[in-house]
């Protein structure tokens, strides 16, 4: 069932690491032939954090950015709420770090979600509730990756393709006459393609008290070319029914703002899914795959650069680690 939100954006924001790392740079370093890195991935170059950008850093200061656009004091936030797939530490949460170094006021609640590259849509679902039900009146939401520490160099797949950097949004209720409104969001979950990508040390079960089978395990890990024939199956069908049921078809679509999965995901968008390339932002070769601040990073760039402006459609899209689809679509 579809339900709508009436919620405005109210401000963006976004994080990218000092460190740039091109493609060529990775090529050199890993004793991989002249362009292979970029043919792999799709990326030009992308940003690695250094040691003082933790995962709390890069989403401050994102936020701090979206807080001076949205035009509020970080007092006035009554919800923050943080995603990422690896948090900086296993407690407390992000969300507690980043509300010590923003400061913001003590009614605010605050917590994490972690729903792989989704997680700001699980995150701007859950915002949009606790607006419209008036339980909020301004709320904030925080992506914030450093994947660079979870990359196996033996595989040129995955290490070919993330990136860190944070971004953030800042949320506010909205009534008539405004039309700005999440109008419909939409999950589905695939799980027999829950090993298709994982990590699979970390947790409770592999760990430095019981080691995994191999230090590899610490690592990401990818079956790309599974996760495509997967998804690629039932994304078609899902995103029918979303723009279905919030009454808008893909023509109406202004601005197609994807999570920026890979190369092949990219043109998945618009081979298959029957979406205008020109519609459709891509920040993959100026950032690689930021995991779960990829969307909320293009969304930023849509908004930024003007490809997304007031009273348009915007459409946010992705898949996540499970396999999870995921959309939202919005009057900015």
């Amino acid at each position: 069932m579809n339900v709508a939100y009436p919620v405005r954006l109210l401000g963006t924001g976004a994080y990218l690491p000092t460190r740039q790392v091109t493609s060529a740079n990775l090529d050199a370093e890993h004793q991989r032939p002249a362009g292979a890195t970029e043919r792999l991935g799709g990326v030009r170059y992308r940003h690695f954090a250094a040691p003082h950008e933790t995962s709390t850093f890069m989403a401050a200061e994102a936020l701090r950015q979206a807080l001076a656009t949205a035009g509020l004091a970080a007092h006035e936030l009554d919800m923050l709420i943080a995603t990422s797939v690896l948090p900086e530490q296993p407690m407390p949460t992000n969300a507690v770090l980043v509300h010590r170094a923003v400061g913001l006021s003590p009614h605010a609640t605050c917590f994490d979600v972690n729903g792989s590259c989704l997680g700001f849509l699980h995150a701007l679902e859950t915002a949009s509730a606790g607006l419209a039900s008036g339980r909020y009146a301004y709320a904030a939401i925080v992506a914030s990756e450093v994947a660079s520490k979870g990359l196996n160099w033996d595989s040129s797949e995955t290490s070919s393709l993330f990136g860190d950097g944070a971004a953030a949004v800042v949320l506010g209720p909205a009534s008539p006459p405004d039309e700005a409104a999440v109008l419909g969001i939409s999950f589905e979950t695939h799980s027999q393609g829950a090993d298709l990508c994982q990590i699979a040390a970390g947790g409770t079960r592999y760990n430095v008290v019981t080691p995994p089978p191999t230090p590899e395990d610490y690592f990401f890990r990818m079956d790309g070319p599974g996760v495509f024939r997967l998804a690629s199956g039932v994304f078609p069908a899902f995103l029918n029914r979303l723009l279905h049921q919030a009454g808008h078809p893909r023509e109406a679509i202004d601005c197609i703002i994807p999570h920026q999965a890979s190369y092949m995901g990219l043109r998945f968008l618009t081979q298959r899914l029957g979406l205008d390339p020109e519609r459709v932002v891509q920040i993959l070769p100026t950032h690689g795959n930021q995991v779960s601040a990829s969307l909320p990073s293009t969304l930023h760039a849509a908004v930024s650069s003007g490809r997304l402006r007031r009273g348009q459609l915007g459409l946010l899209l992705g898949t996540g680690a499970g396999v999870s689809l995921g959309a939202a679509l919005l009057r900015y």
